[in-house]
């Protein structure tokens, strides 16, 4: 008999080819047998790595990314004696205390518009986070991508962009499962968490590839975030109500002042009308007037407002149909969201998250998007300024 030629194992493998017992590549964010079946990837079960500066012993022997449940101990139900009861063990990582002191004291910042929201970012949704474990994760994986997105080691960023997207994976299901089952009790955390969602999607693909090395599309990264938000329009519609008596009522869009477009802005958005019913037909016409309509409001409302929902909300309110026109590269949908692009370039200064998204999506859609005549060529030439290429 021939020797049997060795094996090696594969001890970072993805929970999916775990669970499957087949050999894994290990490749990131998705692993080839998870891609070749088209399955949800995750790294969820693998050791933690001790974070830059902390011992070994310093860090609990629990994985980073435990599920809640798989954390807490095994209940007793039979009566026990106070002196019988023994001090409950931390159920944290450093990793995870680090993360959350960074939200508290300097992530939370990011997504307030001006010092009136300070105390419901930096105080209030944390308290939340205690009892919705999807915004638990959503609040660590923005501090992790914040510390990554400022950090200068090669080896502290991809660290941490592991743990985002770790934490960012781990939020959606228990989000779903919240936005199936809105209520009074727990509509504040959804509300925070959409926002963090929407802020995360547009950063974290973004740096994770830039820092592999690996190809990017700032419009499939688009695409991605509206789904993520599909549903999000519930929270506005069902729970408007109850915001009106919660800490977010002010962060209604349709309540936010309105200003008057200058004569440079209201002739961009003819231009687009015009564009849109002579190219379009009438079902995705329709959906495109809409979004137009929409990104008209944005423009009024960031001239009087410096807050990120004003522009933030487009993401939110339009329609799949409209989406559904980006995914198929229609140049008309693909044109309105170059125009949203020169507006969320305008957070590039402000947010860390927004720093060249804005700009990398208008420059993208430039190059996907032909003249044809003179109109069109009339209708990139306003971006194009904009951003200054």
């Amino acid at each position: 008999m021939p020797p049997r030629r060795s094996h090696k194992k594969s001890r970072n493998g993805c929970d999916q080819c775990k669970e499957r017992r087949v050999k894994c590549d290990e490749k990131h964010p998705r692993c080839s047998n998870c891609t070749s079946r088209e399955l949800v990837c995750t790294y969820l079960k693998i050791p933690t790595v001790p974070a830059p500066g902390h011992t070994a012993r310093a860090v609990t022997s629990r994985p980073l990314d435990t599920p809640e449940a798989e954390r807490l101990p095994p209940k007793n139900h039979d009566k026990q004696s106070i002196s019988s009861v023994r001090p409950a063990e931390p159920n944290f990582s450093i990793r995870d205390l680090e993360l959350m002191h960074k939200f508290s004291t300097e992530t939370f910042q990011c997504l307030c518009g001006d010092q009136s929201d300070m105390d419901d970012w930096k105080i209030l949704i944390p308290q939340q986070a205690s009892q919705h474990t999807f915004l638990l994760y959503g609040i660590l994986a923005l501090a992790s991508l914040h510390v990554a997105a400022t950090a200068t080691e090669p080896a502290r960023v991809l660290s941490y962009l592991d743990t985002a997207l770790q934490y960012h994976n781990m939020s959606f299901s228990p989000f779903r499962q919240a936005l199936d089952a809105l209520t009074p009790l727990n509509c504040d955390a959804v509300f925070a968490q959409s926002a963090i969602i929407t802020v995360s999607g547009l950063a974290l693909p973004r740096l994770n590839a830039q820092h592999r090395g690996e190809c990017f599309s700032m419009i499939e990264n688009m695409i991605t975030v509206f789904e993520l938000l599909q549903g999000s329009t519930k929270i506005s519609r069902i729970s408007r109500p109850w915001l009106k008596a919660s800490m977010f009522s002010k962060y209604d869009f349709w309540l936010v002042e309105t200003g008057d477009l200058d004569s440079d802005k209201t002739a961009i958005i003819e231009k687009l009308g015009q564009l849109n019913s002579r190219i379009a037909d009438a079902e995705q016409g329709s959906a495109n007037r809409k979004a137009i309509d929409l990104l008209q409001s944005c423009f009024a409302k960031s001239a009087c407002s410096s807050h990120p929902v004003t522009i933030l909300a487009w993401l939110v309110y339009v329609k799949k149909e409209f989406i559904d026109g980006l995914r198929m590269r229609q140049p008309v949908p693909l044109l309105i969201l170059m125009h949203w692009g020169v507006l969320l370039n305008e957070l590039e200064g402000q947010f860390w998250w927004a720093k060249g998204c804005g700009r990398d999506l208008v420059i993208e859609l430039l190059a996907e998007i032909k003249g044809e005549d003179t109109i069109w060529e009339q209708a990139l030439e306003w971006p194009r300024k904009m951003i200054g290429v």
